[in-house]
Order: C-alpha cells, then structure tokens, then sequence
C-alpha cells in the first residue's frame, strides 16, 4: 500500500509525472528504492546485537543497489543538461523515496555517498538537500537519537519519545511534540 499512497501524495504534491511513460518510469526508481527499506526499521527500532547484525548484512549488500541506482541517474541526466534528479530537471515522488532511504543511510554511515564509488548520487544527494522546502523541513524536524541503543525523536525545544512513550499519541505541530490522551 505504500507506493499506492506515495503516488496519491505525489499527484497532490505536484511531484508525480503526468506523461504516462515517464510515471512509470519513476515508479520504477521508485520500488528500486524501496528495496532499501530495512534502513528504517534499523535506525527506528533494532537495539544492540540484533541492531548491529542487521546493520552489517544491510551494508553489506547495500552497494549493489546504490550502483543500480547510480546508472539510473546517469541515465535520467546523460541527454539534458538541465536533468539533476531521476525526474529530469524537477524531482519526482522517486527523488524523494531515494532521498529518504540515504537520508537514513548516512544516520549511520554518515560517509556513504562520499568519495568516488557513486559521485553521481552523492552530487544528486546534496542538490536534494538544497531544495528549499526540503531544506526546511530537514532543519525544523525532530532528531532521531539513540540509534542502536534506544532510538527516539528530539523535538526543538528538547522533548524525547521513544516507541516506550507512554501517554496517548504525539503529534507534531511547529516542530514540537504535542501529545494528546488517547
């Protein structure tokens, strides 16, 4: 269901193609991201032994995906000089979910995308960065925290909840958690 609620976001976003070939297309880099999905239970939710098990299986098979990903890039950019993103010239919803995954990625292996295995991806990675709404909301969010140990969200003003957080439901509201009684 997430890819059917993804496309949903994306169309209300603006950020899904409307030619039908080129839809497809990025759905396609799209599900080849999503293949890199074990990031977020890892960061989220796995502790010690089990946390640094999945971590090591995890980058260890990881660079077969990300050189898939980075022909996919050079293909989406080789004929427009103006292409930077695997829409073409303006991200779509496949940006984003690439993005997201190497976002977590470099929580904890902050060096990833440096050096020269996928120059194509760590300079796609950084353009994503400068994307001004993305920007900022990558500086009002919470901070994950505790990866491995005892992962949790810090809010701006320096409130932390963890999967144990009792109390009902957190919401975010201006880059606070507001919690409210179930």
């Amino acid at each position: 269901q997430s890819g059917a609620l993804a496309r949903y976001a994306a169309r209300l976003a603006g950020c899904y193609p409307e030619d039908p070939a080129a839809a497809a297309y990025s759905d396609s880099v799209f599900e080849l991201a999503q293949e890199l999905c074990t990031i977020n239970p890892m960061i989220n939710c796995f502790v010690g032994p089990h946390f640094e098990g999945v971590k090591r299986q995890y980058f260890a098979g990881l660079g077969d995906s990300l050189d898939q990903l980075e022909k996919e890039l050079a293909r989406c950019t080789k004929d427009d000089p103006e292409a930077q993103f695997f829409g073409g010239s303006t991200p779509t919803h496949a940006d984003f979910n690439v993005f997201h995954h190497l976002d977590n990625c470099s929580v904890v292996e902050p060096e990833l995308l440096h050096g020269t295995r996928w120059p194509g991806l760590g300079t796609w990675f950084y353009q994503m960065h400068e994307i001004p709404a993305l920007a900022e909301y990558l500086q009002s969010r919470p901070k994950l925290d505790g990866v491995g140990e005892d992962p949790g969200l810090t809010d701006r003003n320096g409130v932390r909840i963890t999967q144990r957080t009792p109390g009902g439901l957190a919401h975010l509201v201006d880059g606070v958690f507001v919690f409210a009684a179930r």
